[in-house]
C-alpha cells in the first residue's frame, strides 16, 4: 500500500525526488470538490455581504459582495482547469496545478486593481472583509464533510 499524504498525494515518490502529483480522484471527484468549496465561498461572501449591509449600508453590501466575488471568480476558473487537467495526465496536472495557481494570484490582483480604478465611491473595508470572508471557505472546507 503507498504511503498517501496529504490532498492523496504519494508522499514516497515525493520523499525519492519524483514528482508525481496525480490526484488519487478522478477528474469528476476533483470538480466535486471544487464545487463544494465554490458553494461555501459564495455563501460567505452572501454573509459578508449581509453583515456589510446591516453594519454600514447598502452600498456596503454590494462592495462586499464584489469582494468575495474577487475570490470566487479566479477560484471558479482554477477548479475548472485543474479539472480538465486531471483528465489528461499527471504532467497535465502539474502543470495546471502550479500555472493555475499563478493565474488565480495574478486575476485576484487585476480584479481589486479594477475595483479601486474603474468604479467611484470604493467602501474599500467592504470590498476586502467580503474578499476575506470568502477566502476562508478554502479553510471550512476543510472542517466540513
Amino acid at each position: 500500500m503507498e504511503d498517501r499524504g496529504h490532498f492523496g498525494y504519494n508522499r514516497r515518490f515525493l520523499n525519492e525526488g519524483r514528482y508525481d502529483v496525480t490526484p488519487p480522484e478522478s477528474a469528476t471527484q476533483v470538480w466535486r470538490q471544487a464545487v463544494r468549496v465554490l458553494l461555501l465561498q459564495a455563501a460567505l461572501a452572501g454573509l459578508a455581504a449581509v453583515i456589510a449591509t446591516i453594519v454600514w449600508d447598502l452600498g456596503a453590501g454590494v462592495w462586499a459582495l464584489a469582494g468575495g466575488a474577487v475570490c470566487v471568480v479566479p477560484a471558479a476558473l482554477f477548479a475548472f482547469e485543474l479539472s480538465r487537467a486531471a483528465k489528461r495526465s499527471p504532467q497535465a496536472f502539474g502543470v495546471a496545478l502550479v500555472l493555475g495557481e499563478l493565474v488565480k494570484v495574478v486575476l485576484v490582483t487585476a480584479l481589486f486593481v479594477l475595483a479601486y480604478s474603474r468604479f467611484g465611491g470604493v467602501n474599500a473595508a467592504a470590498l476586502l472583509f467580503g474578499f476575506i470572508a470568502a477566502i476562508q471557505g478554502y479553510f471550512l472546507a476543510l472542517f466540513i464533510d
